[in-house]
């Protein structure tokens, strides 16, 4: 089997679907396996393209979207794109080609490091220097862009790697597709968040680009719901809870002055559900001295503009657990009185 093919065949183990990519002399082997494959390769108008298409793929299905490109030119065109996937915690692998790494009859032309290049602004980047590494590096890569946070990883395939033999030692469909578990909260965090709750008379939940996960829809507008809790959003967050929604009171576009900040200042609790530093910030959530509960898949980054009394892990996608569900009933009748 050809290097390329295997690839490609733990390609469509992974369930991808399609590629985004601009075609080259580099990464002709990998196009040959493609076009024998189920997997569909979307020719873009150029490199920077295919990875925001492959980024916003990640966004929607936290699944890793794939963009490929040829080597020093195709890679370098990939920058913006892969620095915006791993900002955004949008899961993606870049592929690129290189020239031959054991006999090359063009020297150093159009040769870089691009591994090197793209180290600082990936989870993870390598070169692939032998067949028989594929399937394990393959496996690291999905895991590792998918796991907290999701971002972007990079693998590069040089053209007398994807065209060598190999001996798949294994069965490729036996596989394993692993499905990503993220932690579970701990109880004395979740006993902590609820007797704040139970004491707080006008709490506020403020919902960031990283709730837009699977589940919360339903479950985090079921409990806005019943417990009538006023909400805003940020730029990127749109859509997590309907806007129709009565307890909605739009979306904060500004670091000082937003309208909404009046709210915010005149609650008592902070429900920030969702928040990384690298969203704009609100910087009133680090300088009114009302407490703000961190919930979201990972610790929060201390600083200036946001300053968390306590942070939740794994609540998002969640409804709390039946012993949640127990000690929440204990607050019917109280939210249901204030805001109005």
């Amino acid at each position: 089997m050809k290097a390329s093919d295997l690839f490609v065949k733990i390609l469509e183990n992974k369930w991808v679907t399609a590629i985004y990519g601009v075609p080259g002399e580099e990464n002709l082997d990998l196009l040959e396996s493609l076009a024998h494959s189920q997997i569909k390769f979307i020719t873009v108008h150029n490199e920077q393209t295919a990875v925001f298409m492959a980024a916003t793929f990640g966004r929607f299905t936290w699944k890793p979207g794939i963009a490929l490109a040829t080597l020093w030119p195709g890679s370098t065109n990939m920058m913006t794109g892969v620095a915006y996937a791993q900002l955004g915690w949008m899961p993606v692998m870049v592929i690129t080609g290189q020239k031959p790494q054991n006999k090359s009859k063009q020297g150093d032309f159009q040769i870089i490091d691009v591994v090197r290049m793209m180290t600082p602004i990936t989870k993870y980047a390598t070169s692939i220097v032998s067949g028989k590494r594929i399937p394990y590096i393959l496996e690291n890569a999905f895991q590792i862009a998918e796991e907290e946070k999701p971002g972007a990883v990079h693998l590069e395939l040089p053209e007398d790697i994807a065209g060598e033999e190999v001996e798949a030692e294994y069965s490729i469909t036996d596989l394993g597709i692993q499905n990503m578990r993220r932690p579970v909260i701990d109880a004395k965090s979740l006993h902590i968040l609820i007797t704040k709750l139970e004491k707080a008379k006008a709490p506020i939940i403020l919902v960031w680009a990283w709730a837009n996960r699977k589940r919360i829809t339903k479950y985090l507008t079921k409990f806005i719901e019943k417990y009538n809790i006023p909400h805003f959003t940020s730029q990127m967050w749109k859509g997590v809870v309907y806007g129709s929604h009565e307890t909605y009171l739009g979306t904060a576009a500004l670091t000082t002055g937003d309208y909404i900040h009046d709210a915010i200042a005149k609650s008592d609790l902070i429900l920030s559900v969702g928040y990384d530093n690298a969203e704009k910030p609100t910087d009133i959530l680090g300088i009114h001295g009302i407490p703000v509960i961190n919930i979201n898949f990972v610790s929060s980054k201390f600083d200036y503009v946001y300053s968390p009394y306590l942070d939740i892990f794994e609540i998002l996608g969640m409804y709390f657990g039946s012993y949640v569900k127990q000690r929440l009933r204990v607050l019917d009748g109280t939210f249901q009185k204030l805001w109005k």
